[in-house]
């Protein structure tokens, strides 16, 4: 039971992350910082990355946070 929760957890942090980067990106756009900009989507590209090969993150939640993403 208690390896279900950290693994639901951590998907969940995941996605918390995943929802700091996009509204760090969406500022860094505004402000006109493309360098930030840039890192920033290499970041989401790897929280990205980590959730597909997660087999424990829920599709319906999975695919809200890509829709997120971009």
């Amino acid at each position: 039971m208690d390896n279900l929760a950290t693994v639901s957890t951590e998907a969940e942090e995941f996605a918390t992350i995943a929802r700091m980067l996009t509204y760090i990106r969406d500022s860094a756009r505004q402000l006109d910082a493309s360098a930030l900009e840039y890192c920033i989507e290499m970041a989401m590209k790897a929280v990205t990355s980590e959730l597909r090969s997660r087999d424990d993150t829920p599709s319906a939640e999975f695919e809200m946070v890509l829709r997120q993403l971009q």
